[in-house]
């Protein structure tokens, strides 16, 4: 895996913890209301899960579609919706029976079809690889034309379908075009173009006007808007364009999946605890809900990886019946 590519999950990873450690508004996680943090927080929504999808478009583009369409379907089935299925649920049902929190699942049936927190992402993302199966398999993606076409097609629907947010369909259309962008940059080979100061330079104006025609930063920014489509591409343009390669950040990127999946079973308790113990420095509170955040999760990756069912049902991952902590050759890949 290019260690840049690596890196850059590592920095998405390093965002997305962030975020839910301070909290969405100021009613959740550090209960943060303004100020620096605050302002920060709201700002990078416009960088978090645009990376997180372009990333996915690009590693998507090494191991492409091969024309067996049962292995593909099953296997991003089980990479994807399974560990939803349980890891999300089991998030459900703590969330749930946890004191002072604010759990609202009422219908227990219709659990995942609604989106479960965070896990609208996975779901989201199990849509996107179905719909680029079809258009592999059609061969309408095969070429510059086919990929421009459909982009345009994805942002149209972007800037003009909303509200479907059974089956986290709603996401799928909001995930598409960093997808597609990232395939495109992968497929075509195009990141040698972006190293070029001249075009950093641009996509950063871009960025810079699209931000300010929006207002920066304002919580929950309109995600489905032309504005909020420049600034999400042009960033993850930047970054790739970067050169970003952190040793530690490409470690944290090794364990991108499993960090998304289960971050937020170490963020909230530790921040409970801290609580219980009378320890509210805001500072410490965010140093160790970041590193509880990113630590708690590869712990789990190290101790449940390695395992069949464990590494199954936890992380959608085949392990080699028999030989614990020996995976197969699957990449450790957000969505593989």
């Amino acid at each position: 895996m290019n260690m840049r590519i690596q890196s850059l999950r590592g920095l998405a990873c390093l965002l997305l913890v962030f975020y839910h450690v301070v909290g969405a508004n100021a009613s959740l996680g550090l209960h943060v209301e303004d100020g620096a943090l605050r302002w920060l927080n709201d700002g990078l929504a416009y960088l978090r899960m645009p990376l997180f999808t372009f990333l996915s478009g690009w590693v998507y583009g090494l191991r492409p579609f091969a024309g067996n369409s049962r292995a593909f379907l099953l296997g991003k089935a089980r990479r994807l919706l399974l560990p939803m299925l349980v890891v999300g649920t089991l998030y459900a049902v703590l969330h749930a029976m946890t004191p002072n929190t604010n759990a609202t699942t009422s219908a227990w049936y219709l659990l995942h079809l609604q989106p479960v927190a965070h896990f609208w992402f996975v779901e989201s993302l199990f849509w996107v690889f179905l719909v680029i199966w079809a258009l592999e398999r059609s061969q309408l993606i095969a070429g510059m034309k086919g990929l421009l076409l459909v982009l345009a097609l994805s942002c149209a629907l972007y800037l003009s379908v909303r509200g479907w947010h059974w089956l986290s369909l709603d996401g799928a259309i909001y995930l598409m075009p960093y997808f597609l962008v990232g395939l495109i940059f992968s497929r075509l080979a195009l990141q040698s173009q972006l190293s070029s100061p001249w075009a950093r330079l641009f996509l950063a104006a871009v960025a810079l006007v699209a931000i300010v025609a929006m207002g920066m930063p304002i919580p929950n920014p309109d995600r489905r808007s032309v504005a909020m489509l420049l600034v999400g591409l042009s960033l993850c343009l930047l970054c790739l364009g970067s050169g970003l390669v952190v040793p530690w950040l490409t470690r944290i990127g090794r364990y991108s999946y499993a960090i998304y999946l289960f971050h937020v079973f170490f963020t909230a308790p530790i921040r409970m605890a801290l609580h219980l113990l009378g320890l509210d420095p805001l500072t410490l509170n965010l140093l160790l809900g970041l590193l509880l955040g990113l630590a708690g999760p590869m712990l789990v990756e190290h101790l449940a990886g390695g395992f069949k069912w464990p590494a199954l049902l936890l992380l959608g991952r085949r392990v080699k019946s028999g030989k614990p902590f020996q995976t197969t050759t699957e990449p450790r890949v957000l969505a593989r």
